[in-house]
């Protein structure tokens, strides 16, 4: 704050820019967006290694239906009798054991009992179970667990196929998937007696597989990923702030530019305008000077005139006087003159007042506030200035429309009227007509300088506005007049028209927005 107070050209650098602490809001947007990408990225990871664990179980699922399809369609397969494969207790088949010719035990192996040996053997060599599970078991040891039970129950219901990640009794993590069994033809021989019919739900396959490889999986890649989150953020971070604080220095020097550009402006503004009433100053002079004249001279009279009535007074006293004594002194001219004189006196006096009111007012050159303003009043103030500069000239005519006060700086407006005054006049040879008018309508106001001068060729009119361009001799003018006109009405919102011909005169239009009062 004490370097905002200390440099006045940050007053332009918008507050986000020159406290730094209004960085801190993208920056903390920046780490919040890393942060999301950080869990989101997670989260994707999970869920696509979960769905590799998922398929996996799909594929072994359809591999052990397969299995059975093959073995209920031959009618079951027969293996040798050992200690692992005994007879199957839960299967009613009379022909479930046989012997061969050469005196080897065999034992029937159906779909069910098959899918358990292959399981009993995949969890030997793997992590991987599954087992046959139904809500209404053969074999007791078939019985659905809790979550079994769960699915089964949905698949009554017509949902196809199940998983989730569950937390076992010993408190590891397990992907666990579950798809239904449905009743065929050729599982009729076995299980019509429980009363299930072709479609039926039987039971389901249940694949569970340890979930902790795919978490150590996304722990490994959890710390890559957060070092590689945290540099990006880290470097992104410092490089943006880096870019701020670059763009704060440059905005700071920008402002300091302006202001610069505009005190050059300002100045240019004073010069050109002190430019301005020195050249109107001999002419503001004499206009003084003429009825400083006269009531100079009245003063002179009325002063003769006193003595005498000063004289004719003492005589009155004395009680001298008679009406030749009167008559002596031009009593009843004397009587008549002196109101007239006073009169006349006041009329000069009042003269040089709004002479120096007017150059008061036009001379506002530190005025930066934008205020009410009477086009009408400025135009009659500035025409009052540079009277002398037209009067033998031309004819000024004027044709104020009344329109309502404009919100600019006054004192600018005056300046963009008496550079359009003077160019007027010097535009006009001998004698002419100037035409000052104002008007305004819904949106705007305006007002025109209208001469019978030279008038402009196409090849100028495209430079009238430029700086230091000037088709008077050198030394006759700066070519500033109507560049700084330009400037002053543009800044104020508004635009200036011209219309010229060579030889037939020209029109200055100057349009300004209207304002309501508040």
């Amino acid at each position: 704050m004490e370097a905002q107070r200390s440099n006045p050209a940050l007053h332009r650098v918008p507050r986000y820019i020159c406290q730094r602490r209004w960085w801190l809001i993208p920056l903390l947007l920046w780490i919040g967006g890393s942060a999301l990408y950080f869990l989101g990225h997670m989260h994707d990871m999970r869920q696509q290694l979960t769905a590799v664990g998922i398929e996996g179980a799909r594929n072994m699922f359809r591999m052990v239906v397969l299995t059975r399809d093959w073995n209920s369609s031959h009618g079951g397969v027969y293996v040798p009798v050992t200690p692992q494969i005994q007879p199957n207790p839960y299967l009613d088949h009379p022909h479930r054991d046989v012997t061969t010719t050469d005196g080897v035990a065999m034992t029937m192996i159906n779909p069910a009992y098959m899918t358990r040996l292959i399981g009993e053997m995949a969890a030997a060599d793997d992590s991987t179970v599954f087992r046959l599970t139904s809500l209404k078991p053969i074999r007791p040891a078939n019985q659905a667990d809790p979550w079994e039970s769960r699915q089964l129950e949905r698949f009554e219901q017509g949902v196809s196929e199940s998983w989730s990640v569950e937390n076992s009794e010993g408190g590891s993590r397990q992907l666990r998937y579950m798809a239904p069994l449905v009743v065929k033809e050729s599982c009729l021989a076995c299980h019509a007696v429980q009363g299930y019919r072709v479609g039926d739900i039987r039971g389901g396959i249940s694949v569970t597989q340890d979930y902790t490889p795919i978490d150590s999986a996304i722990s490994r890649h959890r710390g890559d990923l957060l070092l590689s989150t945290l540099a990006t953020c880290l470097l992104i971070s410092l490089l943006g702030w880096t870019l701020l604080e670059q763009l704060r220095r440059r905005w700071i020097e920008l402002a300091g530019k302006i202001d610069e550009v505009e005190s050059t402006h300002r100045q240019l503004l004073q010069s050109e305008k002190l430019a301005a009433i020195g050249q109107l100053a001999a002419g503001v002079a004499h206009e003084i000077n003429n009825p400083v004249g006269f009531v100079n001279s009245n003063l002179g009279t009325l002063g003769k005139y006193g003595q005498q009535m000063t004289d004719l007074l003492d005589k009155c006293r004395r009680g001298e006087a008679g009406e030749a004594d009167f008559a002596a002194f031009d009593y009843d001219y004397l009587r008549g003159d002196l109101p007239a004189l006073l009169q006349e006196s006041r009329d000069g006096l009042e003269r040089v007042r709004r002479i120096v009111a007017d150059l008061k007012d036009f001379a506002r050159i530190d005025q930066s506030d934008a205020e009410d303003f009477d086009l009408d009043q400025g135009l009659e103030s500035t025409l009052n200035v540079v009277w002398n500069e037209l009067k033998y000239k031309a004819t000024v005519t004027r044709e104020f429309g009344k329109p309502p006060p404009v919100r600019c700086i006054g004192a600018q407006i005056n300046q963009v009227a008496l550079n359009l005054l003077v160019n007027a006049g010097q535009a006009i040879v001998e004698h002419g007509t100037i035409t000052v008018r104002s008007g305004f309508n819904d949106e705007t106001v305006w007002f025109e300088v209208i001469d019978s001068g030279c008038g402009m060729s196409a090849d100028v009119l495209p430079h009238i506005f430029e700086p230091f361009y000037t088709t008077r001799p050198a030394g006759k003018g700066t070519g500033l007049g109507l560049a700084l006109a330009y400037d002053i009405v543009r800044k104020h919102g508004g635009r200036i028209e011209v219309d010229s011909e060579l030889g037939r005169g020209s029109r200055f239009r100057v349009t300004l927005p209207r304002t309501e009062r508040a």
